[in-house]
């Protein structure tokens, strides 16, 4: 697994001011902290997406900061350098994806999982396989021999990418697949350079003028799942037990906020994503978990293991660790 330079966990690092904590506390209803109160900064990493928002809501929502801590955020690339960022220390605790999670513990990577985060509906899907909205494509085993992106390369995009084509007759030993930052997708398959991609919200709901749905590939994996959880390394959560505990329980606060005010925590997602507003219309969120367990991780992890993204199978069971 590839450490990211300084300069890369750095770069989109964003620090919120108690000031804006506490005037966004009186919008999501929190009550304000004192003035004088000195918050201890939390370094967190995130990839983006709806589904790994909770950062940027539980900041602006002042969750974090009544719980004593003055978020850091770093927006990366992927789930995958999250992961990196968060087992060098750069970063104290980030949001990840388990079947990078998985394969990074099979590795001797000493992460843990200590909250849920978004959770996938089968029903309500905010993840998408797709084309060119002019593309003549219209099955699976027509991408046999073509070019396919996803965000990261061993993580739940890929294995949900990789299942859902098998399973609609694909021949997946043909298909190519490849690392694509969600926000270049659009371009990418109006230039044709690939032929499908697994694109998120909000960036589906950004390109979608110009994309087709194709397939819902999490549906690969089970119809209710975690795409991503909250994750430290043992050591981190060892040293700070009694603020893991506090982190955790603003993490389940945000969540309960942002699944009861999708309206306005949009705005939010649309400010650190930079996205159009407009196009955000009519746009399907995620709902955020308040609990966690392995039945809502164990599916992805062994579609992980089935693809060979995830070295020997593994039960979920064991990368949990509950602050206490």
């Amino acid at each position: 697994m590839r450490r990211p330079s300084e300069s890369s966990v750095g770069r989109s690092t964003l620090k919120r001011s108690a000031a804006l904590s506490l005037f966004a506390a009186s919008i999501a209803g929190v009550a304000p902290l004192r003035a004088q109160t000195t918050l201890a900064p939390l370094r967190i990493a995130t990839p983006g997406g709806d589904a790994f928002a909770e950062p940027f809501f539980g900041t602006d929502g002042g969750f974090f900061a009544k719980a004593g801590f003055d978020p850091q955020i770093s927006i990366l690339n992927n789930a995958g350098a999250v992961l990196a960022a968060v087992a060098g220390g750069a970063v104290d605790i980030g949001l990840g994806d388990i079947v990078g999670i998985a394969d990074a513990i099979e590795n001797g990577i000493p992460l843990v999982v200590f909250a849920g985060g978004g959770l996938y509906s089968g029903s309500d899907p905010t993840t998408v396989f797709c084309v060119d909205k002019n593309s003549p494509l219209t099955s699976a085993q027509d991408l046999n021999g073509k070019t396919v992106a996803v965000v990261t390369l061993v993580g739940l995009a890929a294995a949900s990418t990789k299942a859902w084509l098998s399973n609609n007759g694909a021949d997946i030993s043909t298909i190519k697949v490849i690392e694509m930052p969600q926000q270049e997708m659009r371009a990418a398959l109006q230039r044709g350079t690939i032929a499908a991609a697994t694109i998120s919200e909000p960036f589906l709901s950004n390109a979608k003028n110009d994309v087709r749905a194709f397939g819902k590939p999490y549906d690969a994996v089970a119809n209710r799942f975690l795409i991503s959880q909250w994750i430290t390394t043992r050591s981190w959560l060892a040293n700070n037990a009694a603020g893991a505990k506090r982190i955790t329980a603003a993490i389940y606060d945000t969540a309960r906020w942002a699944n009861a005010h999708h309206d306005a925590s949009l705005p939010i997602l649309v400010k650190y994503l930079k996205v159009d507003p407009e196009l955000m219309r009519g746009i399907r969120r995620v709902d955020f978990s308040t609990v966690l367990g392995p039945t809502l991780m164990q599916p992805a992890i062994d579609v992980g293991v089935k693809y060979k993204l995830i070295p020997k199978p593994l039960d979920a069971a064991t990368v949990i660790a509950n602050p206490t």
